[in-house]
């Protein structure tokens, strides 16, 4: 049951006592309560200032606010107007609202705004004065592009909304503002676009941000957690990007944003297998260049995830399948090496995701000088001390560059968690372990589903799409339809003939 409120008092010594036991004055040295009066030609009225010094623009505060207070003007008011008669007085900043209760009021002063309380008022006026330290639009890291744009997310909810509206320029686009937060009110963007977004799906994600009861909400992996219903899902089901020009053709497609005030990356929801493995270059290249990274993309993944436990189970149980020079090879190279072939593995595996961890520890320019220490002297100097063997080395490396070739970080970090899955079920029991480990896997993704849109779709369930859809990328002028599992309000995104020109 909610709390009542706490109303705003006409006599400013009460408010201004509340004000200190609220925010702990004098501890709390950044919280500023400033005395004045304001001023008019036949008298004044006293009134206070506050606000948190750091998180306001203190030309704001002089120019907008106080000069107008401070210079007189007009007659004294009657009780009856005084409110309606300030409110005219400070009205030429924007935006400018009127609180008559003191949570609200803590709410604005604590994300940027001042407030001015004023002697025989029953309410404060609250300006938005935000002026804090804020990070510029920078090129994006995790998602760079050769040829698409150069702009990415930063951590003000504003810009990131600003960003994507400047690329849709559709009035029929809505960004539904839901705080999540009991104390941290964090503010949460749901964008969609009206006639478009199936109304299911919107109602589900704003039921879902508006049911979360937590105290503290930090950045979009804290919703991400929140919002999912199995946390201890093998694979990543949420996307995350900080591209603007990707979250706009989702939400073209049909899909919600989710934008956190204070994360530079926004959630896509629902989110597909063929949506992780979507690079955002897919979109700024001619289709046949597409489709070969796109297929590249996929082998590297598959060698990633397949390529140890292959290795284990051919080397432990199945060494009829090797040519004979092969396996003289590789049995000549470990000969020497004292660890079991399994240990062997795991060691350099964990070696792998040691230098992985470390080289994004460090700043960037030593980064990249660690993987280039870890993954040459380290590795031969293992293979010199016979602690490994080459093609073990071999092994590591290839699956590892394959889980870069991902274009979902998520995506790379569930593949380099489940490669461990399958190196362990084929020591156990060869191909046999290795298909019961694969089968589990299917048999998880395919039953999987992200609010109620399945995982694999359109591989399985088939629902009328081609499952090449997942695969291939196709020319823009054959995406007619929206994907039809999204059961979007519209399906239709363009004409069967949209090159008009060819008629």
């Amino acid at each position: 049951m909610d709390k009542p409120k706490t109303l705003i008092s006409k006599s400013l010594d009460t408010n201004k006592h509340r004000l200190q036991e609220l925010f702990s004055v004098p501890y709390n040295f950044d919280f500023v309560i400033r005395d004045f009066e304001v001023c008019f030609e036949d008298g004044s009225l006293p009134a206070i200032l506050v606000f948190y010094d750091g998180l306001v623009n203190q030309t704001y505060l002089n120019r907008d606010i106080m000069r107008g207070l401070l210079q007189p003007s007009g007659k004294l008011p009657d009780s009856s107007v005084i409110e309606e008669t300030l409110y005219k007085k400070i009205i030429t900043l924007a935006p400018l609202t009127k609180e008559t209760d003191m949570e609200s009021t803590v709410e604005k002063l604590t994300f940027g705004h001042c407030a001015v309380f004023i002697e025989g008022c029953t309410c404060c006026f609250a300006a938005d004065v935000k002026g804090w330290d804020k990070r510029g639009v920078d090129a994006p890291t995790r998602e760079a592009s050769l040829s698409g744009p150069q702009e990415a997310f930063n951590e003000v909810i504003m810009t990131n909304l600003a960003l994507i509206r400047k690329i849709l320029k559709d009035p029929a686009l809505i960004a539904e503002n839901i705080k999540v937060g009991s104390k941290s009110h964090t503010p949460c963007a749901m964008l969609y676009i009206d006639g478009v977004t199936n109304r299911s799906l919107v109602h589900d994600v704003r039921r879902r941000l508006e049911l979360i009861d937590i105290d503290y909400i930090f950045s979009s992996s804290d919703i991400e957690m929140l919002l999912e219903r199995s946390s201890f899902a093998p694979m990543t089901r949420t996307l995350k990007t900080e591209r603007p020009d990707r979250a706009a053709s989702m939400l073209a497609e049909g899909k919600v944003v989710i934008i956190v005030q204070g994360s530079p990356h926004v959630l896509i929801l629902p989110t597909t297998a063929a949506d992780l493995i979507e690079a955002c270059e897919d979109n700024y290249v001619r289709v046949p260049e597409a489709n070969f990274m796109r297929l590249v993309r996929i082998v590297g993944l598959g060698l990633s995830l397949f390529l140890p436990g292959l290795f284990i189970a051919v080397m432990l149980f199945h060494r009829e399948i090797l040519p004979s020079d092969l396996l003289l090879a590789i049995e000549a190279s470990r000969e020497v090496v004292p660890f079991p072939l399994v240990v062997e593995l795991i060691l350099m595996e964990l070696a792998f995701e040691l230098i992985k961890e470390a080289s994004v520890r460090v700043p960037g320019s030593v980064g990249s000088t660690i993987g280039i220490i870890g993954g040459l002297i380290l590795g031969q100097a293992a293979v010199d001390a016979n602690i490994v063997s080459p093609i073990s080395i071999i092994i590591v490396s290839i699956a590892g560059l394959g889980a870069f070739a991902s274009p979902s970080v998520a995506l790379a970090r569930s593949v380099a968690a489940l490669r461990f899955i399958f190196i362990i079920a084929s020591a156990a029991a060869g191909i046999l372990g290795f298909a019961c480990a694969l089968f589990a896997l299917s048999a998880h993704l395919s039953a999987a589903s992200t609010f109620g849109v399945p995982f694999l779709s359109p591989i399985t369930p088939r629902d009328g799409d081609s499952a090449l859809d997942a695969v291939l990328v196709k020319p823009i002028w054959k995406k007619e339809r929206r994907p039809q599992n999204l059961n979007t309000q519209d399906p239709i995104r363009q004409p069967h003939i949209s090159r008009k020109w060819m008629k």
